[in-house]
């Protein structure tokens, strides 16, 4: 029996991340004409504080993937870590703080009718979705931290919806809120992006279980405090 994919579906991650911004408009710790960074490599959202703008990180919860990065194949390198790539210092970090590239080798071994067929169809994404099981591994919460911390511009900080707000690495603004926590799983798979057009990739992203509720939050809820001075 095939594999199943993905369900598609209205994208509630987005829709969470307008719901934060607007709250943050509605604090005017954010201008207008800031926009959600949705699926695009942009920040999900800026907030203002002491007359800058500072990106940030938004989660609507714990299923979403974290620090994603993209894997290719060849006949040559077998899989290797995509070098377009908008974040080469994370691909850096990765490769060297970790084997788990060499592990994703050791255990998908079959070609990827992804990489070596002109005109993919259905059943070739089942296929590979069959012959390409996911791949886990527990690692520290600073794969994470560096992750971000190594995008351009650097963010240090993340709304987590039911979980709250944190920094990752340094809290550089010194709002005196808890660091990101939890326990990261770094786990490398296949993603249906489209199964009516038949798109998906392989990459290799981070699952948080076990993060503790945060003191602070955006939406305030569970009577958490907001983070940022009135």
């Amino acid at each position: 029996m095939p594999r199943k994919s993905i369900a598609e579906g209205p994208n509630r991650g987005i829709k969470y991340e307008v719901k934060i911004n607007q709250l943050l408009k509605d604090k005017y710790l954010q201008q207008k004409s800031i926009i959600s960074g949705g699926t695009s490599d942009a920040p999900d959202g800026y907030f203002r504080y002491k007359k800058k703008n500072y990106p940030m990180e938004i989660k609507r919860d714990l299923s979403a993937d974290f620090a994603q990065i993209e894997l290719r194949w060849s006949l040559e390198k077998k899989f290797y870590f995509s070098e377009r790539t908008k974040n080469p210092a994370f691909r850096e970090y990765l490769t060297k703080e970790s084997g788990f590239l060499s592990k994703i080798n050791k255990i998908w071994t079959k070609k990827p009718l992804k990489f070596t067929k002109h005109s993919l169809i259905s059943s070739d994404r089942h296929t590979d979705l069959n012959n390409f099981p996911d791949i886990r591994e527990e690692v520290e919460i600073t794969f994470i931290e560096k992750f971000y911390n190594s995008k351009n511009p650097p963010v240090h900080y993340i709304q987590i919806g039911t979980r709250g707000f944190y920094y990752m690495g340094e809290d550089i603004l010194n709002l005196n809120i808890p660091r990101i926590n939890g326990k990261p799983i770094l786990r490398a798979r296949i993603k249906t992006r489209s199964s009516i057009n038949n798109k998906y990739g392989f990459l290799v992203a981070i699952k948080l279980r076990g993060i503790q509720p945060s003191t602070h939050d955006i939406e305030e809820l569970s009577d958490r405090k907001f983070p940022f001075p009135n």
